[in-house]
């Protein structure tokens, strides 16, 4: 384990916030092996993530949090900083709970080892709503739905929201009858890009799972089932996860067409 020397400090107000980028990762994907370790475009997915983290603020933190050390070791060819846990835990936020033990952060930012198209701004808007509205413990992006098909599709994760961008309740497939075009106006996807404050993190860890959240497995179900508000950043728009060996192949054609993505392979190349 590596721990870190300089540890990015945001001044808001009066007040000194410590924020950081915890991106756990793990080889034992039982629909697509080894993935964070795959390689796109010559890199493995796990370095794409690590990269896009980087350019949001070069004094940033960002760490690994890993229990192997085949995914350590890689890691650290291109120089991220990485944090060895136990082999077992209860899901990935019980695995940063252990990482946070040696971080002196006040707020996490939790990005998903495969969310390799993750949009650099849409990581700086979750700092400024941190910084902005730290009266919340949790933060999630959201952002639209594409298509009608979408409101009955029980993979993805749908909210709505108050007009303070405070999420009312999340499901997989809802109950309203009004018509379709009309629910996708309010509407939101849940994004699997989230951060909390260490204070929740601590009470979530000693949590036990709560009904909802374990029966129609949503994890953010347990913050709203403990009576915590959780903020939307609302974002353009999001990237299918990659989870089986077809939605690999699709995250190839992206790079290979997509003239955004393309944009950052090529900054990166440069750096």
């Amino acid at each position: 384990m590596e721990l870190l020397a300089n540890q990015s400090i945001l001044i808001v107000g009066c007040c000194q916030i410590k924020i950081g980028i915890i991106i756990p990762a793990r080889l034992d994907s039982t629909r697509l092996p080894n993935k964070v370790l795959r390689l796109f475009v010559g890199k493995p997915m796990i370095q794409h993530v690590w990269e896009r983290a980087k350019l949001i603020n070069p004094n940033l933190d960002i760490v690994i949090a890993t229990n192997s050390k085949l995914i350590k070791s890689t890691c650290e060819t291109f120089s991220a900083t990485t944090i060895l846990t136990k082999q077992l835990h209860q899901n990935g936020l019980s695995r940063i709970g252990e990482a946070a033990k040696y971080l002196n952060w006040d707020y996490f930012i939790v990005l998903q080892a495969d969310e390799i198209f993750i949009e650099p701004s849409d990581l700086s808007k979750l700092v400024k709503a941190i910084e902005e509205n730290q009266d919340y413990h949790f933060y999630n992006l959201v952002t639209n739905l594409t298509k009608i098909s979408d409101l009955n599709d029980s993979n993805i994760v749908k909210c709505t929201m108050r007009a303070n961008n405070t999420i009312i309740n999340m499901f997989r497939i809802n109950g309203f009858i009004s018509p379709k075009k009309t629910q996708l106006k309010f509407t939101s996807k849940v994004c699997g890009v989230f951060a909390l404050s260490k204070i929740l993190l601590e009470e979530l860890i000693l949590q036990k799972s709560t009904i909802i959240q374990k029966n129609e497995s949503i994890e953010q179900m347990k913050i709203i089932e403990m009576g915590y508000e959780i903020f939307g950043v609302r974002i353009k728009s999001n990237y299918d996860s990659i989870n089986t060996y077809a939605d690999a192949q699709r995250a190839v054609e992206i790079f290979e067409r997509d003239k955004t993505q393309q944009k950052y392979i090529r900054g990166l190349a440069a750096n």
